[in-house]
């Protein structure tokens, strides 16, 4: 009986302590909250849970925090039921009043507090160039005037732009802080910052930019001769056409005032190679007319005989009676070209000379060119 009242004890502890451990779990489950944040007069609200850490939030909602920011709660602290989160930014301002210029470092920190960390006030008479009740920003410079300091009117050029203006700025860099005038990395301005302001002054600001441009041009193709022996010395003929190709220039160029200044090459890529003409020159050399030898010539053959051919050509047209006895063929004379003692005679002429001159044709065939000691000429076909 002890046994059993001692089971139904332990089972009924154990019971307890599981329902004790479901109760802590579910205490212990985050929760959704709402969460404003404030970060230099500007609101923000996001949703959070309770087990979020405020650097966290800050990063769902987009907040940036820079090394020297601070935060309240801490950035590594648990929201919990927390619903507000104050974001207290880092500046470094400068001071400038006339003369004198002080930097001061503050957190979460208005103009007001700047001035009077650098030991100025803002009382009557004193002009401020930002609102007193403005939130610092890093890198600031905040200029004190006199409200008793005379005006000054003078010229102001800017991007080309000539206007007249009115200032109680002591220096040209108190000037353009009060216009609120910001000078880029690479802009000029004449005269120097730190001149004083006075009556009439020609203040100008040259407005320089730098950019990268690029261009397409056109590459020129080269031409090739190749020797051609079909072609005659002098002749040319066109066997490829050439093509342009192009090419991709980048440059840096310089802008004043808005327009283009100067420019300098950076890179050049080839996007399109060119292709090359090619032209066969000839170089086969041409032989004129005048240039063929005699015998190359479509001209009858001259052939010389000795004046016994031409006595025995002049003969075997008479009668074989009327030939000397002592005659002996033809084949058996010596060519020349020269007359000998011997010379035939007809009529009492004598044959001074006796050319045989063949046709064209190649036939074998022609005729004789007969010339006498007279001057006379006969002709006789063979």
């Amino acid at each position: 009986m002890r046994k059993n009242k001692k089971r139904l004890f332990v089972g009924s502890l154990f019971a307890v302590l599981c329902v004790m451990v479901m109760c802590l779990t579910a205490c212990s489950q985050s929760q959704s909250v709402k969460v404003e944040i404030y970060d230099s007069g500007t609101t923000t609200e996001a949703d959070a849970n309770t087990d979020m850490t405020v650097k966290d939030i800050l990063k769902s909602a987009g907040i940036t925090l820079n090394d020297k920011d601070e935060t309240k709660p801490k950035a590594d602290d648990k929201i919990g039921e927390e619903t507000k989160i104050t974001v207290n930014r880092y500046a470094k301002v400068t001071v400038v009043k006339g003369s004198e210029q002080k930097t001061v470092e503050l957190v979460g920190g208005k103009v007001e507090d700047a001035v009077q960390k650098a030991g100025f006030n803002l009382g009557d008479g004193v002009v401020c160039s930002e609102d007193k009740s403005a939130y610092l920003k890093n890198g600031m410079t905040i200029t004190l005037t006199s409200s008793l300091t005379s005006s000054f009117k003078v010229s102001l050029t800017d991007k080309g732009k000539t206007s007249k203006v009115e200032t109680k700025a002591e220096t040209v860099k108190a000037f353009l802080e009060e216009q609120k005038i910001k000078l880029g990395e690479n802009d000029e301005i004449s005269p120097k910052t730190d001149t004083k302001i006075s009556d009439g002054l020609k203040i100008k600001i040259t407005r320089v930019e730098f950019k990268e441009k690029t261009e397409n041009e056109s590459v020129d193709f080269t031409v090739e001769e190749q020797q051609d022996e079909t072609l005659n010395q002098g002749e040319t003929k066109v066997i490829q056409d050439g093509v342009k190709g192009e090419k991709t220039i980048k440059y840096k160029v310089k802008y004043i005032d808005g327009k283009e200044s100067t420019k300098e090459k950076i890179s050049e890529d080839i996007t399109k190679e060119p292709v090359n003409k090619i032209v066969a020159v000839g170089t086969k050399i041409e032989v004129s007319q005048s240039e063929v030898p005699q015998e190359q010539e479509s001209q009858p053959s001259v052939v010389s005989e000795t004046p016994q051919e031409s006595s025995q050509a002049v003969q075997s047209s008479q009668p074989e009676s009327s030939q000397p006895e002592s005659s002996q063929p033809e084949s058996s004379q010596p060519e020349s070209s020269q007359p000998e003692s011997s010379q035939s005679e007809q009529g009492g002429k004598k044959v001074v000379s006796k050319q045989k001159v063949y046709d064209c044709d190649g036939s074998g065939h022609g005729y004789y060119i007969i010339t006498y000691d007279d001057g006379s000429v006969e002709y006789e076909d063979f």
